[in-house]
């Protein structure tokens, strides 16, 4: 398969470049620091839309799979940005991109499990994605008091909804999309999550046992984009060591 891949240079993205690479893939990564063992590195600030523009037409297709992996953990006072590169970046890039896709594509999204109360957040959420574009997001973080945890949490309610709003216009186009919910994984941003989350973070990683790999996520990612999985669409895969199970049946007094 011939894979477009964004956030190919770190972490999970790493751990994908080196699996489907194994597997014989062919990589064409997007990806603001230069990923190592790619086929094609086409450079770009996921956070310009009018970048990711060029950087996908001057990319060469047709590609089986576009895994939307690029993305910006909470740090001070980068609410924003964030903001720009985990929302605005992936749309922009899965709209520039799906010309380029081949007949039977797979797009998968890179969320979280920070995004699970998508529902109980809709309206913000469908806010945030009516903007006209990144330039309006200094003003709408302002007005709604979203802090950098804030906005890390609603960009990946936005992934898992984009996602969902999409299936069925890709169905009719013959492809798909699916996101992966990943708890804490053990990269180096996670440290910027431990701090954002403190207490929080902690009890469900004493809870599970340990963090996740890249490797782990990437194994989900690599099976979500390849054809094994065709029958599923518009799913959002939690991949998080069983914490959301645990917490579901706290809820409903299942233990």
């Amino acid at each position: 398969m011939h894979i477009a891949l964004t956030g190919a240079a770190s972490g999970i993205g790493a751990a994908l470049v080196r699996r489907l690479k194994a597997a014989g893939h062919r990589i064409t990564a997007f990806d603001i620091a230069k990923p190592e063992g790619v086929d094609r590195w086409l450079p770009v600030d996921m956070a310009d839309t009018a970048a990711v523009a060029q950087a996908a037409d001057a990319a060469e297709g047709p590609f089986d799979a576009l895994i939307l992996n690029a993305g910006l953990p909470p740090r001070d006072g980068n609410a924003a940005q964030l903001l720009a590169v985990n929302v605005f970046g992936l749309m922009a890039t899965a709209t520039a991109l799906e010309p380029k896709l081949a007949p039977g594509a797979s797009i998968v999204a890179t969320a979280s499990r920070a995004g699970e109360h998508w529902r109980e957040n809709l309206p913000q959420v469908k806010a945030l994605m009516g903007l006209p574009g990144p330039d309006s997001l200094p003003d709408f973080v302002a007005a709604n008091h979203i802090d950098p945890l804030r906005a890390y949490c609603l960009s990946k309610e936005a992934v898992i909804v984009w996602t969902i709003r999409q299936t069925e216009r890709l169905l009719a186009k013959g492809l798909r999309a699916n996101c992966v919910c990943p708890s804490a994984v053990d990269t180096p941003i996670l440290s910027d999550f431990k701090a954002a989350l403190g207490e929080r973070a902690a009890g469900s990683l004493a809870r599970v046992g340990r963090a996740g790999t890249a490797d782990e996520i990437a194994a989900v990612i690599a099976f979500l984009a390849g054809p094994d999985s065709g029958w599923m669409r518009g799913q959002a895969i939690p991949v998080d060591g069983g914490i959301s199970a645990m917490v579901l049946a706290d809820e409903t007094d299942l233990v």
